[in-house]
């Protein structure tokens, strides 16, 4: 007789037998993929401009996405839309420049609590405030030479990790032409921090 086995949020459960067994350290997961649906909402939208000489410029996070970014924000209404990719191709309520705000629930394992995190979300057009947890953990914004090319890469204190359900929460402002996180994909990943050997 064959006893399915079945892999279930970290545990390894033996069908019809009643134990369970933790899986080892090595076995659990260090990355998370962030190519995968956000939720979004234009918080400040602008009329969009194609021409340089009517960019926008930003002058900080509204009022409306300082609310947006906090954990218990409900969002329960926003639509979620395929990351990465450019937010004009998420239809005619997205052709505009300015400002929006974009949240993923992450469920991390007990394994990845207090530890510090890498968070990478490839270049995002064309500035953004990224926050985890409510927490600010990085920014790129004018004065950062080829803004909407640079790739972001955030450092994650272990202190804002917890088990379970954590919140990431990006600020982006587009000042003309497109807008959004445009990758690449495989840039885009949540990760543990490796320690150092000794």
């Amino acid at each position: 007789m064959r006893i399915p086995v079945i892999f279930s949020a970290g545990l390894l459960i033996i069908s019809g037998i009643s134990a369970c067994v933790q899986l080892a350290a090595e076995e659990q997961p260090t990355s998370w993929p962030l190519s995968v649906p956000w939720k979004g909402f234009a918080t400040h939208p602008q009329p969009a401009t194609t021409v340089l000489d009517k960019a926008y410029a930003d002058g900080g996070i509204s009022a409306e996405a300082k609310l947006a970014v906090a954990v218990a924000f409900d969002d329960a209404a926003w639509v979620a839309h395929p990351v990465p990719g450019h937010w004009e191709g998420y239809g005619p309520d997205w052709q505009i420049d300015g400002e929006a705000v974009f949240r993923l629930n992450l469920d991390l394992p007990a394994s990845a609590a207090g530890k510090d995190l890498e968070l990478c979300l490839g270049a995002i057009d064309d500035f953004d405030a990224t926050f985890f947890n409510g927490e600010a953990v990085g920014k790129v914004d004018k004065n950062v030479l080829g803004f909407w090319t640079i790739e972001r890469v955030y450092r994650v204190p272990g202190k804002l990790v917890v088990a379970g359900k954590n919140v990431l929460a990006v600020r982006v402002f587009d000042h003309f032409g497109g807008g959004g996180f445009t990758g690449p994909k495989e840039k885009m990943v949540l990760r543990l921090v490796e320690e150092p050997k000794k």
